[in-house]
């Protein structure tokens, strides 16, 4: 069996060769539209498997998390599309045509990651250079508790804050009347709500033992319902997915079935749920047919602020940058007594997200909605295609070395959740959502370390001292 791995491993990647080199040609060439799109779906397949195969790197790692996410927001739309799959007709904004500057930048990205995991395992095999001996490793009573703690302030910080954004009618809102709430009044409560819980969870996670794991579960079920009937689907999903893959590291098994069952789930709640969250909370239908690719469609609504970006940047337009500090800015927490809404800024001073919808969709903008981001499009935006390039290609390097360290300890373990899950949701969204969560998340998990090492220093000082008081005590010399 070994000796046919080693014949079949060449071939895959020759295979992977190939179908790069096919890919920038047809980006030289630039045929059509679909061809464009069927190239970089064949260049995403080919780099996955070879990622898999070649590098045995599993699915569940957060370099491959992140390339499947990366390919299913970018892609999910226009490959069925193009294969004719699906009635185009559903996006009254999509547009057949004039994708293919687009498409190039994401089969860039791709290959560049692609290069960057080959780099840093320099082609051998995937090794986290460590073993589970036993479970104790990632139990922690005092960082078990912490997370609790935070996960409960999280909870309640987020329960108060959609309170009160109506207080008389917080049971009648739909999810865009948060968004608009949240713009007119004061939204600290709720957004920070939803940040102290995820990482409150991840705390939790990667230090509970076995049996307290479940307790950990629980809250993760229950928050993400909460979340998802709330509408906010993306942080729902975000937690669930780091816990997951947080316990299959700490070698917990879970069923075969189950996550095929999550993901047929999911391909039916989130259409759904995309529907129902414009009903009031008291008052939704859940009857709504939907089609088993609306799930995958909508979340490959992601090209489109690259489309807008690419179209709308060119090289005298470059932020060199500036997108990451007005992101690195946004840490900082807002701690006035009396929250102000703050005063309107110019375009080139709002997070890419907010500028995009600002520029390809006003109607939106003017009524607090939003179509996201793109993580290809932010480094686009800032240096063009190089920095498409040098990002992926540094950012599959730096996550391979985050992921060979990542089982050393339980707080080695949170600060790859901590880090993942912010980094995940960038791939629809830009970097204001990824400094603040882990600035934070990092700076908790700090202090938490600090309070358990000064807590077990002045334990064992006391235990010490015990025997000495004893032994002075009871000294015949001093009878």
């Amino acid at each position: 069996m070994q000796s046919q791995n080693t014949f079949l491993k060449p071939l895959f990647v020759v295979a992977w060769s190939c179908v790069s080199i096919l890919a920038i040609w047809q980006i030289k060439v630039g045929r059509s539209d679909s061809s464009a799109v069927l190239v970089a779906a064949a260049v995403l397949a080919a780099s996955l498997v070879l990622s898999s195969v070649v590098l045995h790197l599993p699915f569940t790692t957060a370099p491959m998390l992140y390339l499947i996410l990366l390919g299913l927001f970018h892609l999910g739309l226009v490959v069925p599309w193009t294969l004719g799959i699906y009635d185009i007709n559903r996006m009254p904004w999509f547009a057949p045509y004039g994708l293919s500057r687009a498409l190039a930048l994401i089969t860039y990205s791709i290959l560049a990651y692609q290069f960057g995991l080959l780099a840093a395992l320099r082609g051998k095999p995937f090794s986290d250079g460590a073993r589970l001996e036993c479970g104790s490793r990632f139990e922690d009573s005092k960082l078990f508790i912490a997370g609790n703690f935070l996960f409960v302030l999280g909870a309640l910080m987020f329960v108060l804050g959609l309170i009160q954004l109506d207080p008389v009618g917080y049971y009648k809102l739909t999810y865009y009347d948060t968004f608009r709430l949240r713009a007119e009044s004061d939204p600290r409560l709720f957004g920070a709500g939803i940040m102290f819980a995820s990482i409150g969870l991840c705390l939790a996670v990667t230090s509970a033992s076995k049996t307290r794991l479940r307790l950990a579960f629980l809250c993760t079920g229950l928050w993400a319902c909460m979340l998802f009937y709330l509408g906010f689907r993306g942080p729902a999903l975000i937690d669930c997915l780091v816990v997951y893959t947080l316990s299959l590291k700490k070698g917990i098994d879970f069923p075969r079935w189950f996550p095929w069952l999550a993901f047929v789930f999911l391909l039916v709640a989130i259409p759904i749920i995309g529907v129902v969250r414009d009903e009031p909370l008291n008052d939704r239908n859940f009857g709504s047919a939907v089609n088993i690719l609306d799930a995958p469609v909508e979340m490959g609504q992601s090209i489109r602020p690259l489309v807008e970006t690419e179209a709308l940047i060119g090289p005298a337009d470059f932020r060199y940058g500036k997108t990451y500090l007005i992101a690195i800015k946004t840490i900082i927490p807002n701690l006035a007594f009396r929250w102000q809404a703050p005063a309107t800024e110019a375009l080139d001073e709002l997070p890419p997200s907010q500028w995009i919808t600002a520029l390809a969709d006003p109607w939106a903008y003017k009524n607090y909605g939003g179509m996201g981001f793109s993580a290809i499009a932010e480094p686009y935006m800032n240096f063009g295609i190089i920095g498409v390039v040098g990002y992926f290609f540094l950012l599959a390097y730096a996550l391979v070395r985050l992921e060979q360290v990542s089982i050393r300890s339980s707080y080695a373990l949170a600060t790859w959740g901590l880090i993942l899950g912010p980094l995940l949701w960038t791939t629809r969204n830009d970097s204001t959502n990824f400094f603040r969560p882990v600035t934070w998340g990092l700076l908790l998990l700090l202090v938490t370390w600090i309070s358990s090492t000064v807590a077990s220093i002045i334990a064992r000082k006391k235990q010490r001292a015990k025997p000495a008081f004893y032994e002075k005590l009871f000294d015949p010399k001093r009878v």
